[in-house]
């Protein structure tokens, strides 16, 4: 017979249900034989063209004659699970793989152990990441603790200071701080009263601003409670009005100036044309010189002290080669008013003299209808601080206010005197003065 057959035979049933007196299986322990056992193949051999006698898998009467034994491959063990055992008590006959199944081949082996590998090694990183984050974020954790605990050991001294102690430290600093940022708004204070006393000129505008900071500057000082925000923002508050109030003042003085320069200008211009008259008329003017200047014997019985001890001037002479208009009167109430005046700023009284050379001057200017300082007419020198005005309607008081107008006139009538010279001299209305200090 040609083809692979089985290795054994199959047990027949029928015959397995015989009597006590059936032989054992091959995996059983049967009766000791005289005659070598057979060997049973565990593989199907290669096929051979002559019939394979079959080997029973159940021991049989012993023959007298030996049996022979087929060869066979060594095989592997088989990795299958033992099956059940069958009914009746018998032992399993392993079975062989049948013909047709090929043998599971090695690299499907090798692929499932690579799989296998794989997942175990990515389970391990995954594993080993997680504790390197976990060791990452317990050393940071470590680290803010020791920060921490450094900060409350360096606070540590602070904290167990006496109370007391840091309150008297904190207030003896807040009290000089008050007593600084004091002392800078006084002094501002102090500045902006001393701008308006010498910027009379300056208008009603910028000196009303001005007042009002230094006002609200001095009542933040004389509060019970006020903080240090609002000295320092009153103390700023009196920059700004008092630079308005300087510029305003300098803009008049600038103008004032200007006004007296051309007063002086066309007072010259006036005495020159007097004075080419006078030289034209010869000597019929000077025959008339006597009727002109009749009205000036009057002036002495005009003229008074300003007050008792004060010095009386006699009438002036004729003016030489100058016309001269006006009467002479007393100088008592325009020293009074200018110690007034001085005394209104802090300053004691001057003695007030009645000067000839003071009155003949204002009359000049009175011919003249002009104003202009004595010192700078040619051949009479400055021998003192000067000063010369008119106002009209005429007033003792209007004169000395109109003199404390003028930043320069006003320095004067304030300076550091004694005497003051003074002529005064009416005409159309208007006061004429001329007042030098020594």
């Amino acid at each position: 017979m040609s083809g692979r057959q089985d290795s054994g035979a199959r047990p027949d049933t029928a015959a397995g249900t015989g009597t006590t007196g059936v032989p054992g299986l091959p995996t059983q322990a049967g009766p000791v034989a005289s005659a070598p056992a057979p060997v049973v193949p565990t593989q199907a051999g290669p096929a051979v063209s002559a019939p394979t006698p079959l080997v029973p898998t159940q021991a049989g009467p012993v023959a007298s004659a030996p049996t022979p034994v087929v060869p066979t491959r060594a095989a592997r063990p088989a990795s299958a699970p033992p099956a059940a055992p069958r009914a009746g008590d018998l032992g399993h006959v392993p079975q062989q793989r049948p013909a047709g199944v090929p043998p599971r081949p090695q690299r499907a082996r090798r692929a499932t152990a690579l799989v296998a590998t794989a997942a175990v090694l990515a389970t391990a990183g995954t594993v080993w990441a997680a504790d390197q984050d976990h060791r990452a974020r317990a050393a940071a954790e470590a680290a803010a603790d020791a920060r921490v605990a450094a900060a409350v050991q360096a606070s540590a001294a602070d904290v167990a200071a006496p109370r007391a102690d840091t309150a008297h430290a904190g207030a003896a600093v807040a009290t000089g701080q008050r007593a600084d940022v004091a002392a800078a708004t006084r002094a501002a204070a102090d500045r902006a009263v001393a701008t308006l006393a010498a910027s009379a000129q300056a208008g009603d505008g910028p000196r009303a601003t001005l007042q009002q900071a230094v006002d609200a500057a001095s009542g933040a000082l004389g509060a019970p409670a006020v903080s240090l925000t609002t000295l320092r923002a009153t103390t700023a508050a009196i920059a700004a009005p008092e630079q308005a109030v300087v510029e305003a003042q300098a803009a008049w003085q600038a103008a004032e100036d200007a006004r007296l320069a051309a007063e002086r200008a066309a007072a010259e211009q006036a005495a020159a044309a007097a004075a080419a008259r006078a030289s034209a008329r010869g000597s019929g003017t000077a025959a008339r010189a006597p009727r002109a200047s009749a009205p000036r014997p009057a002036a002495p019985r005009a003229a008074a002290p300003a007050r008792p001890g004060a010095a009386a001037a006699p009438a002036p002479a004729p003016a030489a080669g100058l016309p001269v208009a006006g009467s002479v009167v007393g100088v008592g109430d325009v020293g009074a008013a200018l110690n007034a005046h001085r005394a209104a700023n802090g300053l004691g009284g001057l003695s007030i003299v009645s000067s000839g050379a003071r009155a003949e001057h204002a009359m000049q200017m009175a011919a003249s209808d002009s104003i202009w300082h004595s010192g700078t007419r040619a051949g009479s020198p400055k021998a003192r601080p000067e000063i010369v005005g008119r106002v009209s309607p005429a007033s003792a008081s209007r004169m000395i206010a109109a003199y404390a107008a003028s930043d320069g006139h006003n320095r004067q009538m304030l300076g550091s005197y004694s005497t003051a010279y003074i002529g005064v001299v009416l005409h159309d209305g208007w006061m004429y003065t001329s007042i030098t200090f020594g």
